[in-house]
């Protein structure tokens, strides 16, 4: 099975495995407490079988058959107390956000449906009446999410209604590994350094001044060079503690590009090009023209990438070796900031998750079954699955078990393969046995070569202060006036910003023109009072 086989397969898997959602038409109130203190029975608590009914999203594959989902159905089952009689219901991706919407509106709801990533309309359609508060339902039916909840800032803003009302189950994602790490890291031609004994860059004085000697001695080449996404600007402004766009810097929502900061990046950045150390074509490469570069010998650093390009940037036969490190730091801005870290501990996305149809006839009993995927055992089965079939234990450590190298015994058992999400699609990812699936690299950090996985060299950081701001911020919900305007203002802005930057950098436009610059993104769009609208927001 070839490796982009095996990509699509686990896709499928991982959007058509799913959970279960029943219906009926009576609407059900969170059970009461008696004069005795005692919570009443759940709804249907004596009926041995419950029928549910579960409206999915699907790449087209069907996991019913599977050892993971005879497991997680007898796992659940033994949870609720109740045999399952699940009608799956599978929805072409495609057409999913759509046909759900349509199927809210109908008012002839699945019990339980996988979500859109759009938060929005969750609550629009929570709000008519259509999804089950599940609010009332948490403190005795949902101890695993409410952990969850609980150690995901801002929460309290972004899974709630002004009112108090939770209209869907959020998106989990649990990293228990101590690190904050990043598939982001930079890259370098080892053997070239190791050739001319040039050290690895850790700071930007450092990256500039190996640049520099490499072009001395190959003077026909373009030291640096960029890929088309991460930007170059990205890996400066990272550094430089800053955005290109609106973010929140740890206090308040400010607009990144208006910053000292995100302007110092820009200008390393050109001064680079003035030098001729980066490559001229930087900008608007191809991949596959970059790819060329660096495997010629034209271009042997890159301050950001995906990890992963590492080995197709080597070519073993001809002695070239790429290897990762951690990217350049700013010495005057303090710890250096991650591209996508992984948050640590439990943590919820707030814009995709599950809802509850409103006239589910056991609205206690879902609760529970989607809180038992929030729990240990559970993400441990969905994504782990089981010791000696799918993982085994190494130096104390769990690795899944691929003797093929094509990940057939995960594929077998029902998790795919670790290039995509594991297990059913309402499980909380699980950061460990994301990472995993990357190859181990040589990774300088710390002044030494380490053969590890690039997210744990990046981990050589300190996790907490690797992770930006932004990366936990306040989730603001406008109105729908308020957001057109945003799309308005916002969308010209980012325009002539873009445009811009590549004239600063390309020296059509000169820095000393910086502060006229501003005043005409100013008047391009009114950000600051998108910025100022975001920040009431958050105050209310």
């Amino acid at each position: 099975m070839k490796k982009t086989a095996l990509i699509l397969f686990s896709l499928m898997l991982a959007a058509t495995f799913a959970l279960a959602g029943c219906s009926g038409n009576n609407e059900n109130k969170p059970a009461e407490i008696g004069n005795s203190g005692e919570k009443a029975p759940p709804a249907g608590s004596n009926e041995e079988s419950i029928k549910i009914q579960a409206y999915m999203s699907s790449f087209g594959d069907d996991p019913r058959e599977t050892e993971l989902y005879k497991l997680w159905k007898e796992k659940m089952e033994q949870h609720i107390g109740k045999k399952l009689d699940i009608e799956w219901i599978y929805v072409n991706s495609d057409d999913y956000p759509e046909k759900i919407k349509l199927t809210l509106a109908s008012g002839d709801t699945p019990d339980i449906m996988s979500g859109v990533k759009d938060a929005e309309v969750m609550f629009q359609f929570g709000n008519q009446g259509a999804l089950l508060d599940i609010a009332p339902y948490l403190d005795e039916y949902a101890p695993n999410y409410k952990k969850y909840l609980e150690s995901t800032m801002f929460s309290d803003k972004s899974m709630y209604t002004p009112e108090g009302k939770m209209f869907f189950f959020g998106d989990g994602f649990n990293n228990d590994t101590g690190l904050a790490g990043s598939a982001y890291p930079a890259l370098y031609r080892f053997d070239i350094f190791e050739k001319h004994n040039i050290k690895i860059p850790e700071n930007w004085d450092e990256f500039y001044d190996a640049a520099k000697k490499l072009k001395e001695l190959y003077p026909d080449s373009y030291p640096v060079n960029a890929q088309e996404w991460p930007k170059f600007w990205d890996a400066t402004s990272l550094s430089n503690h800053s955005k290109s766009d609106i973010y929140w810097n740890g206090e308040k929502y400010v607009y990144g590009p208006t910053e000292d900061s995100f302007k110092e990046g820009l200008m390393y950045i050109r001064k680079l090009y003035d030098e001729k150390l980066l490559d001229p074509e930087f900008l608007s490469q191809s991949q596959d023209q970059l790819q060329a570069k660096v495997t010629t010998g034209k271009s042997f650093m890159i301050p950001i990438a995906w990890a992963g390009w590492w080995e197709k940037y080597s070519v073993p036969d001809d002695g070239i070796e790429w290897g990762a490190a951690v990217n350049p730091k700013n010495e005057n801005y303090g710890d250096q900031w991650v591209l996508g870290p992984a948050l640590l501990g439990q943590t919820i996305y707030p814009n995709y998750g599950i809802m509850v149809s409103k006239k589910t006839k056991y609205p206690e009993l879902i609760i529970q079954m989607l809180d038992y995927q929030y729990s240990p055992e559970m993400v441990d089965l969905m994504h782990w699955g089981v010791e000696g079939k799918t993982y085994k234990m190494v130096d104390g450590k769990r690795e899944f078990i691929n003797e093929s190298g094509e990940w057939e015994e995960l594929s077998a058992f029902g998790l795919g393969n670790p290039w995509t999400r594991q297990g059913f699609v309402y499980a909380p990812q699980n950061y460990s046995t994301d990472y995993i699936k990357y190859k181990k690299v040589k990774f300088y950090a710390n002044g030494s070569i380490e053969e590890i996985r690039p997210q744990e060299g990046m981990g050589r950081l300190d996790s907490a202060k690797a992770i930006a701001p932004y990366e936990q911020s306040p989730v603001i919900r406008l109105s729908k006036q308020d957001e057109a305007r945003k799309a308005q203002v916002m969308t010209a802005v980012s325009t002539y910003l873009d445009e811009n930057i590549y004239k600063f950098l390309l020296g059509e436009r000169d820095f000393s023109e910086w502060d006229a610059f501003k005043q005409e993104l100013a008047n391009i769009g009114d950000y600051q009072s998108i910025v100022d609208m975001m920040n009431e927001q958050v105050s209310q």
